[in-house]
């Protein structure tokens, strides 16, 4: 299988990129090749819905220009832009790490939290999931690390130190996992998130997990059924 993770942003050094894709192929099967690609043109960041509206047709424009290249994609934003409207063009399968953490991170039933950078991103969090068919009562909390996405690295262990404050704060409210719903804050290094996971005591949903491994599916699905 080749999956393409397509970030839907201009702001992504190639270190970085390189990093991430790294990381990603680190998650995928043996037999399963992903690359990271960033569209030509669009916000630095999305950190709000004016920036994921300006985002979503550039994503539209390279995942009907690729689809020859792959055998899935990827939208790399917790948001999932773009995502319906690049489902109804491409003969691909295309994942949304967002709905995917949603649908694969709350199996049997799960009480779960939901956290991202700001408090715009989380009224989408909470649509998203009534969007994906559970009950809402099972999203017990929402939070905001209040730090915006081009800032999550400038300072890691402050990042890390308001996620487990957060984290706390889920499971005292009866949480008993954790959504991740930011790219930028998934892609910290494993040894921090499993860190704060064992500090706060609660499991963490990592969403760039979630998105390759039904992306896979998705794939193998169609290769043994159609």
């Amino acid at each position: 299988m080749k999956i393409c993770y397509v970030v839907p942003g201009i702001g992504l050094a190639e270190e970085e990129r390189a990093r991430r894709e790294a990381r990603l192929n680190e998650i995928a099967a043996p037999d399963t090749t992903v690359a990271v690609e960033q569209v030509e043109d669009g916000p630095r960041s999305i950190e709000n819905a004016v920036d994921e509206y300006k985002a979503m047709p550039e994503v539209l424009k390279f995942i009907c220009g690729r689809q020859a290249d792959f055998d899935g994609f990827i939208i790399g934003c917790a948001g999932d832009s773009g995502l319906e409207g690049a489902r109804e063009q491409s003969q691909k399968p295309v994942i949304g790490p967002g709905e995917s953490s949603i649908l694969l991170g709350t199996c049997g039933d799960k009480l779960f939290s939901m956290v991202t950078i700001s408090g715009e991103r989380a009224r989408i969090k909470r649509r998203m999931v009534r969007e994906a068919g559970l009950d809402e009562r099972r999203l017990v909390s929402s939070h905001t690390l209040d730090i915006p996405v081009l800032s999550l690295y400038a300072d890691k262990d402050k990042t890390q130190a308001r996620l487990v404050a957060l984290m706390h704060e889920a499971r005292a409210r009866g949480a008993e996992t954790m959504l991740l719903g930011c790219m930028s804050v998934a892609f910290m290094e494993t040894e921090r998130l499993r860190a704060v996971s064992d500090e706060a005591g609660i499991s963490l949903v990592n969403p760039i997990v979630t998105a390759v491994k039904m992306a896979e599916a998705q794939i193998a699905m169609r290769q043994f059924g159609g």
